[in-house]
């Protein structure tokens, strides 16, 4: 076992090393590791412009972030906010587990990283269907979350109802944080929460994903199957990621 994943990681620092001329090829991998482990982690340094032409081949992108802190701008975020006090990507606050709205695909580049670095943390909720009955998948299905949105950073947030499952070419979609649950549900849909929040921190005991960032490391996630989140940051932080969500292709 050992012997074929490190070939496998040999595989992807040759695809790395010789970009641009691997672009095509390293998309395809990139899109079918994402269909079978629902992540992927390449810590071999590449060049923006090459990150972006990757991110372009797997989707559309509709959104760029820088992600850093910023006690400025997370202040005048948290101005706009209707749901107010959660973590956000200019504050130093932890980011908890949690999935990201309005994106089929969620990327990011490390411009820069703090001395003692700062994993990024997963859970995998590949499996969910071991974990839950049909009937219980079809009550998720009908469990809202609000889903934020706005135009701008400085006009007011907009907060629309979006279920915590779907589905999409065949599989199951989850779209989930914690601070963005209503203030009650009904009681059958109660109770299958409650079972999916246990699942959650199940999960989170179990098999936690922490991964280590360098700088020029690139990570992808399907948005849909992987919840993401960090720990708290100095307010000194020089981290800096560039995010993208995108619409898959």
């Amino acid at each position: 076992m050992q012997t074929q994943a490190a070939g496998k990681e040999i595989i992807w620092k040759q695809l790395v090393e010789k970009l641009p001329a691997t672009l095509d090829e390293l998309s395809v991998a990139i899109k079918n590791k994402l269909d079978s482990d629902g992540y992927l982690h390449l810590p071999w340094p590449m060049s923006m412009e090459d990150y972006e032409q990757i991110a372009r081949r797997l989707g559309t992108i509709v959104l760029r972030s820088d992600v850093k802190v910023d006690l400025d701008r997370a202040r005048n975020q948290e101005q706009v906010r209707h749901i107010r006090g959660r973590g956000g990507i200019y504050s130093p606050s932890p980011l908890h587990l949690h999935t990201d709205p309005n994106a089929d695909l969620v990327s990011w580049y490390c411009v820069e990283q703090d001395e003692s670095g700062g994993p990024m943390l997963m859970l995998d909720t590949g499996n969910l269907e071991e974990h839950f009955s049909p009937r219980e998948l079809e009550i998720l299905s009908k469990v809202d979350l609000w889903s934020p949105s706005r135009k701008s950073e400085t006009e007011a947030e907009m907060l629309t109802p979006v279920p915590l499952l779907s589905q999409k070419n065949g599989r199951y979609k989850i779209f989930f944080a914690p601070w963005l649950l209503r203030d009650s549900y009904e009681n059958e849909s109660a109770a299958i929460l409650e079972k999916f929040v246990a699942y959650i921190s199940g999960l989170e005991e179990k098999q936690l994903i922490s991964l280590p960032i360098k700088k020029h490391d690139t990570i992808f996630i399907d948005n849909g199957r992987m919840l993401h989140g960090r720990g708290a940051l100095p307010e000194t932080s020089r981290r800096h990621l560039i995010r993208l969500y995108l619409r898959a292709a």
